[in-house]
C-alpha cells in the first residue's frame, strides 16, 4: 500500500497569515509554485492559497493587506482546511481531492503539525498507476482510456468491446445498503477480469458500468466472452445473503479496421446495444448491429 508521505512534497512553502498579501504574490510569482500554506504559530496549517485565487485579490477591494483579510474575503476558515496524514493511504488522499475537486492537500502528522504537501502534479509524475487506478475495485478508471486512447486506434486488428451494466443496482443498494453494493461491485469486477485474457482492458466507466476491451476479437468470439462473463457473474453468491441474485446486461461492438470512428464513438454503439439489452429483459447480450 503506498502512503501519503511516499508521494508528497516535503517542501512546502508557507506563510503566516500575519504576512502581507504582497509577500504570498511575491512566493507565487518568483517561486513558481502553485499553492501556498498559511500557518499558525504552532505550525499547524490554517488554509491553503492556490494560484486559482489570485485573480479574486485584484477583483475586488480588500479591507487591508493582511493575508488574514484575504482568507475572510473567499471564505477560507481553518475549519473548512481539508487535510490528510502522512500515514494513510494514498488512495484515501485521492478519493478527498476528487470529491472536493482539489488540487492541493496539505500532509500533517500525529501532532497536526504540516510536514509536506500532496498535489495531483505529483501524483501523475510519480504514482500514475494509483491516478489511474478505481479505488473500490482495483481495476483501472475511467481516466484510463484516455492513456489506452491512441494504442487502441492504432492497432492493426479487430477489437471487441463489451459494456457491462450491474442490473437492479439501485435496487440492490436501497435494499441490502451501501456496503453489499460496494461488495456485489468488487465481485463483478473480479469475475470479468477472470473472463477476459491478462491483456484487455478493464475499466470502471461508471457506477455500476464496466468497459471491457478485447485485443483479437472479432464478431464469432466477442458473443462467446459475453456469455462467459454473464454466467460467471450470475454465479455470484453471498452466503449471509443467498436471496441476493447479480446479472448484467451486455452491449457488444467489434471495432473493424476498416472503421473510421474513434474508440469513444464504438463505446457509445456498444452502450446502444447495452441498453438495447435492458429493453429486452435484461440478463443477456445483444451485439450491436446496423439494423438494431
Amino acid at each position: 500500500m503506498v502512503l501519503v508521505k511516499n508521494a508528497m512534497t516535503s517542501n512546502v512553502f508557507q506563510i503566516s497569515s500575519e504576512s502581507s498579501i504582497s509577500d504570498l504574490i511575491k512566493i507565487l510569482s518568483q517561486r513558481g509554485v502553485g499553492s501556498v500554506i498559511v500557518v499558525n504559530e504552532n505550525q499547524n496549517p490554517v488554509q491553503i492559497i492556490t494560484l486559482r485565487d489570485i485573480p479574486k485579490i485584484y477583483s475586488t477591494d480588500l479591507k487591508g493587506d493582511k493575508i488574514e483579510n484575504l482568507l475572510s474575503f473567499l471564505n477560507k476558515t481553518e475549519k473548512n482546511l481539508l487535510t490528510i496524514k502522512s500515514n494513510q493511504s494514498l488512495i484515501v488522499a485521492m478519493n478527498l481531492m476528487n470529491k472536493h475537486n482539489i488540487s492541493h492537500l496539505p500532509v500533517v502528522n500525529k501532532d497536526k503539525k504540516l510536514v509536506g504537501i500532496l498535489s495531483m502534479r505529483d501524483l501523475l509524475r510519480h504514482f500514475p498507476a494509483v491516478v489511474f487506478t478505481d479505488s473500490l475495485t482495483r481495476i483501472n478508471n475511467r481516466m484510463y482510456l484516455d492513456i489506452i486512447k491512441s494504442k487502441i486506434e492504432n492497432i492493426k486488428t479487430k477489437i471487441g468491446i463489451l459494456m457491462i451494466d450491474i442490473d437492479n443496482f439501485k435496487i440492490i443498494n436501497d435494499k441490502y445498503g451501501h456496503l453489499v453494493g460496494d461488495l456485489v461491485l468488487k465481485k463483478v469486477a473480479k469475475s470479468i477480469k477472470f473472463s477476459i485474457k491478462s491483456y484487455d482492458e478493464l475499466i470502471r466507466y461508471g457506477g455500476e458500468e464496466f468497459l471491457a476491451i478485447l485485443y483479437r476479437c472479432d464478431e464469432k468470439n466477442l458473443p462467446l466472452i459475453a456469455e462467459r462473463i454473464r454466467t460467471k457473474i450470475k454465479e455470484i453468491r453471498f452466503k449471509k445473503l443467498l436471496d441476493l441474485s447479480i446479472t448484467v446486461s451486455i452491449g457488444g461492438y467489434v471495432k473493424d479496421l476498416k472503421d473510421s470512428i474513434s474508440i469513444y464513438e464504438s463505446i457509445k454503439k456498444a452502450d446502444e446495444a447495452m441498453y438495447k439489452a435492458k429493453k429486452a429483459g435484461k440478463d443477456c447480450f445483444i451485439l450491436w448491429k446496423k439494423t438494431t
